[in-house]
């Protein structure tokens, strides 16, 4: 079982190093220089699964009820593989931006992530802005100080003024079933991605208009790259991804299977990096997007101008819930909705209101 390729089993007694990058973001300072933010993460492959991996592997089959053949699938083993990757610890990355090289000051993390602020002069901002277009993210690449892995990814650079959408992606943009387990392990690993329906459409129609989008999620980054396929393949627009730090140890199904609330730190840090613009908080009743955007609307009351909580049939919002969330907001937008056409009919007045009067949006009555 588990089999891979002849040349990963070559590459057994001799691991690679890979890095991953994840888009990042940009704003200007006061000084006029950009500060960019750049993050991602270092790992030991390809991996051969070892028995304690195999074990591992078995177990979640069964929590899964997957076939001896599901589990030999291109899919699953994709998926499973990266989560299988020893993380690389103090590993040195430089990032290059146009001409510039910058070698980042701190080492990779025990997880074998990396993260930054870098000062950039604006003139190199701005001829790359002139080279691949004002509203168009510009690419940069990372890669390990003396290995020859490499990773190409953009940098979003965001207005200080303008809308944000801050959205979550399992059960929000992407079908999970978060609220059943087996399920959302088969989703997870072993099932095409599909998006939630009318989700892209509305994404799209609100980034025509200027809206950014950032992508907070509890799922862990070694699903990055099927979750940005799943972008792409549904055409949502392009935007900053936060995913939660994962760092496989010997209980891989209780770390997959709980998911950890990382996402409040990444929302907050959003919000405070860009205090002057407005945000608008997409999520679902599944899981604590509620309480996570409670908090975010009680700490930032001048930053939130809506809150749309996708109403799950597996678990619909309870009125005290509800309430509690929209207590938070009383000078804002605090919505259900069921799919993509039914949020922008919801919230098309509040990018009305915003756009009429930046600095505040009241609230819509129906």
């Amino acid at each position: 079982m588990f089999k891979r390729d002849a040349n990963i089993s070559n590459a057994a007694n001799n691991p690679t190093v890979h890095i991953k990058a994840y888009p990042g973001y940009g704003l200007r300072s006061a000084t006029g220089q950009w500060k960019i933010y750049i993050s991602g993460v270092v790992w030991h492959g390809p991996v051969v699964f070892n028995r304690r991996q195999k074990m591992l592997i078995k177990m979640l089959g069964g929590v899964m009820q997957a076939s001896p053949e599901e589990l030999e699938c291109e899919t699953f083993l994709n998926r499973v593989t990266p989560f299988m990757a020893e993380c690389d610890t103090k590993e040195r990355v430089a990032v290059g931006l146009g001409d510039l090289r910058i070698d980042l000051k701190r080492k990779t993390k025990r997880n074998g992530r990396f993260q930054e602020w870098l000062t950039v002069e604006h003139d190199l901002i701005q001829s790359l802005q002139e080279q691949y277009g004002h509203s168009n993210p510009i690419p940069f690449q990372a890669n390990v100080i003396g290995e020859d892995a490499k990773s190409s990814c953009e940098i979003h650079l965001l207005p200080s003024n303008g809308v944000s959408i801050i959205s979550d992606i399992d059960d929000t943009i992407k079908e999970s079933d978060v609220t059943n387990k087996r399920e959302l392990l088969n989703n997870t690993f072993l099932r095409e991605f599909e998006s939630v329906h009318g989700m892209s459409e509305t994404y799209r129609n609100w980034a025509e208009g200027g809206t950014c989008f950032h992508y907070v999620s509890s799922s862990p980054w070694q699903l990055f790259t099927s979750l940005d396929e799943l972008k792409s393949v549904h055409q949502f627009p392009v935007g900053t991804m936060h995913l939660r730090n994962f760092r496989l140890r010997d209980q891989l199904l209780k770390k997959v299977i709980i998911r950890r609330q990382g996402k409040r730190v990444a929302i907050q840090r959003l919000i405070e990096n860009l205090p002057l613009r407005r945000y608008i908080l997409i999520g679902d009743s599944g899981e604590k997007d509620p309480e996570i955007y409670r908090k975010i609307c009680r700490k930032n009351p001048n930053s939130v101008a809506a809150v749309f909580i996708r109403d799950l049939d597996d678990r619909p919002m309870e009125s005290e819930r509800w309430q509690k969330l929209k207590d938070q907001l009383p000078h804002g937008v605090c919505e259900l909705f069921n799919n993509g056409h039914d949020l922008r009919e919801k919230a098309d007045p509040v990018f009305a209101a915003l756009a009429a009067n930046p600095a505040s949006a009241p609230r819509v009555v129906n």
